[in-house]
């Protein structure tokens, strides 16, 4: 039995998500982690596709739940969704056969070929990557809750052979707030870390540095028009993690000096 858990937050897009849940219907049991979506529309959705659904507080991250998208999963395998990934016919095949054929291994690595504002992009770091997503339940011992954390197994681990398209920004105002959400994360990791005081110049080499690393050192810029807005947006993604960075570190001094006594 192959179970399939995914999740859908407020600000997501439905068309998406209804095109991944479309490329999954060849599962046993459907399970939505539902970030609070009261509209008329999701909750169609969830009943259309006759999903379970699990209504939890949206996180700051996904990963910290992940854990329980793998634990509520009755099936013997769980593939882990998020809304804007879609299995592709031949990617479908072979989890079909992975799951049905009792294979050795307790868990694969799926490729994910990524497309921004509809463009698939193939240069600037954004080429295939490998995410372990689909998972032999009983060989779950873990996830961690960090960013872009990966599950861990009792047994190895082995790539497929065919990928999953990656939707990973629809519009540039999903990347604004994508980026919003995620630079407060990293900010106060930073920050907890002890990170040296951020000064402008720090705040305009990162910008400029990622921007050329993504565009000319990982050649971005081969990918037309959408990689030349990536390369600039990912400089502007640091930015704002560092910009934030230096907000709270300008807090602390603050509150340092309004606690100085004059005697």
């Amino acid at each position: 039995m192959l179970s399939v858990s995914t999740q859908i937050a407020r600000e997501d897009s439905l068309s998406i998500f209804e095109a991944m849940l479309k490329s999954v219907s060849f599962a046993d049991e459907l399970i939505i982690f539902n970030m609070e979506r009261k509209d008329k529309a999701a909750l169609d959705l969830f009943a259309k596709y006759k999903a379970k659904v699990v209504n939890v507080k949206t996180p700051k991250i996904v990963e910290t739940i992940r854990q329980l998208e793998v634990q509520e999963a009755s099936g013997d395998w769980v593939l882990i969704m998020d809304y804007d990934e879609i299995i592709t016919p031949d990617l479908s095949g072979e989890i079909l056969a992975i799951t049905e054929n009792l294979a050795s291994c307790s868990a694969y690595a799926i490729g994910r070929d990524n497309y921004s504002l509809g463009y698939p992009m193939y240069h600037g770091g954004w080429e295939r990557d490998y995410v372990v997503r689909l998972i032999r339940t009983k060989d779950f011992v873990s996830w961690g809750e960090n960013i872009h954390s990966m599950p861990v197994v009792k047994g190895s681990t082995i790539k497929t052979t065919f990928a999953m398209q990656h939707h990973k920004d629809e519009s540039l105002t999903q990347m604004v707030a994508k980026t919003n959400r995620y630079s407060d994360i990293e900010a106060q990791q930073f920050y907890d870390g002890s990170m040296a005081p951020v000064t402008g110049l720090t705040l305009m080499r990162k910008w400029w540095m990622e921007t050329l690393r993504r565009g000319v050192f990982k050649k971005g810029l081969l990918d037309p028009k959408i990689g030349l807005i990536q390369s600039m947006y990912q400089g502007f993604s640091v930015f704002i993690s560092y910009a934030k960075l230096y907000e709270l570190q300008s807090k602390k001094n603050l509150n340092k000096k309004q606690n100085i006594t004059i005697k």
